[in-house]
């Protein structure tokens, strides 16, 4: 590509480069841990100026936050290649997907993949990220269940949905709308997704009025497994996994506050990385 995408200051879109730069600079400065082999490349196509989080990098939230979106990631892509496992042909579907590319880092060879998000955001995706043969790019709002009949499930196959760093932005009463809706009409499907209690979803809201993004959601789980299980009948396994601490060991080099903090963020489940299998 020769002309580069131009993503404005202050606009929804500048919304899309901030995961991407944190796990850009996970990659830059860890290579040996961090492996995601597209995000330099999607940076290196959008006009924007990331001298502001490069300076931000430099310092310790800086630093924590990018090791968080590296990690979530890092998280995500072991829950797909798990369930790519027992079903290699299978759907692989990324909600809310912005520029994410965590699909592509399990990608077998013989699976499929569907990204969903706003309209927006899709035609941006499909100018850096275009549709192919085996992706396809779905504008929609999760809400509207009509994706559901457009991303070419095929039971045979399986299906593994993921979401990263969405669902904060839901109130939580349409979050389970929308799994069980997903758990009756996708039988054997899984999804995962992060998450976290009320302080976790206080600080990153927090976090996100401090950078100029403000809104009121409630989607928190205090309890993951106990509550989501009583979510739906559906539900065959739901688990509560530790995203900070249980893929990805906090290496020495992440600096000790990050080493103390990531611990303490999963024990209490500021931290979380939850999954749920449907029953077939």
């Amino acid at each position: 590509m020769s002309q580069k995408i131009k993503v404005e200051k202050n606009s929804v879109q500048e919304t899309l480069v901030l995961p991407l730069f944190g796990k850009a600079w996970a990659v830059r400065n860890y290579p040996d841990i961090f492996k995601d082999h597209d995000v330099q490349q999607i940076m290196d196509q959008v006009d924007y100026d990331f001298s502001t989080m490069e300076e931000a990098a430099s310092g310790i939230k800086g630093k924590i936050g990018s090791l968080a979106a590296a990690t979530r990631q890092a998280a995500l892509v072991w829950e797909v290649k798990d369930y790519l496992k027992d079903h290699p042909n299978a759907l692989v579907v990324n909600l809310g997907c912005g520029l994410d590319t965590a699909g592509h880092q399990a990608d077998n060879g013989t699976c499929r993949f569907v990204n969903i998000d706003f309209p927006d955001v899709i035609e941006t995706r499909e100018k850096l990220l275009p549709s192919t043969e085996r992706e396809k790019n779905i504008a929609s709002d999760l809400n509207d269940f009509t994706w559901f009949d457009k991303i070419g499930f095929r039971a045979e196959d399986g299906v593994v949905f993921f979401a990263s760093g969405v669902f904060l932005y839901f109130k939580k009463e349409d979050v389970k709308k929308l799994f069980c809706a997903m758990a009756e009409r996708f039988p054997g499907g899984r999804i995962a997704f992060d998450g976290q209690n009320q302080k976790g979803k206080d600080v990153d809201l927090k976090a996100l009025k401090a950078s100029g993004i403000d809104i009121s959601t409630n989607f928190a789980l205090d309890k993951p497994e106990e509550e989501l299980k009583r979510w739906s009948d559906r539900f065959d396994r739901v688990q509560w996994k530790k995203m900070s601490t249980g893929y990805i060991k906090p290496d020495r080099r992440f600096g000790i506050l990050y080493r103390i903090m990531a611990p303490i963020a999963d024990k209490t489940g500021m931290s979380q990385l939850d999954v749920i299998d449907f029953k077939k």
